[in-house]
């Protein structure tokens, strides 16, 4: 493992991890009730209904964020692991900050949830883990943009881009039907991804596409 570390150093990238999940737990304490912050909404949430089926398409966002690093690091791609780990730091770190320097929230929870099904269970269940703070922009929404991302950029995962962009397109659209995000937190995660995308995709690809021949040369 130590020699596959040496030989590998950007696998320390998934130290981010721990980083990450510290300092949401951290942001979740600075603002622990929505008293005082800066309410996410649009009157468009008004018009979206809760459909709790939804948080099925939720909770696999999870999985999702995972399974290109599992797949990038077998293949020992390194350039896409790369860029797409820049993605998912970059993204959730400035979305943390803005947490922490704007406190907001949402306030579109029905008051009630049917407990008696499944998914009912389910939508209590993240409802009493997460609260509905730090929530703009999403961080659901800005994983799934850095999947399609990676998932577009490497050949090896060329064969799921389809699957990619309708597992995407479903959990975006959870977010607003299962309450958990305004669709003001959507747009707002689609600006920066599209930020981001430019700035680790477009610029710096052509940067080090510069630098090739010249180095070459």
């Amino acid at each position: 493992m130590k020699k596959y570390i040496q030989e590998h150093k950007y696998v320390l990238l998934v130290l981010y991890l721990p980083i990450y999940l510290i300092w949401f737990a951290l942001v979740e304490r600075m603002v622990p009730s929505t008293e005082g912050c800066f309410v996410s909404y649009l009157p468009l949430d008004d018009k979206i209904p809760f459909l709790p089926g939804f948080i099925l398409a939720y909770v696999l966002w999870y999985p999702f964020l995972i399974v290109p690093v599992v797949v990038t690091l077998l293949k020992d791609d390194r350039r896409a692991f790369i860029r797409y780990a820049a993605f998912i730091i970059a993204g959730f770190s400035i979305s943390l900050t803005i947490c922490m320097i704007w406190p907001n929230c949402q306030l579109l929870r029905p008051s009630v949830v049917d407990t008696s099904t499944l998914c009912g269970w389910l939508v209590n269940a993240i409802y009493s883990a997460d609260t509905p703070t730090n929530v703009l922009p999403s961080m659901h929404v800005v994983g799934c943009m850095a999947v399609l991302a990676v998932t577009f950029d490497s050949k090896y995962l060329k064969k799921v881009r389809i699957p990619a962009v309708i597992i995407a397109v479903a959990i975006c659209a959870a977010t607003v039907f299962v309450k958990q995000h305004s669709i003001l937190d959507v747009f707002a995660a689609l600006a920066l991804s599209l930020v981001l995308y430019l700035i680790i995709y477009v610029a710096a690809r052509r940067a080090v596409d510069r630098r090739q021949p010249s180095a070459a040369a």
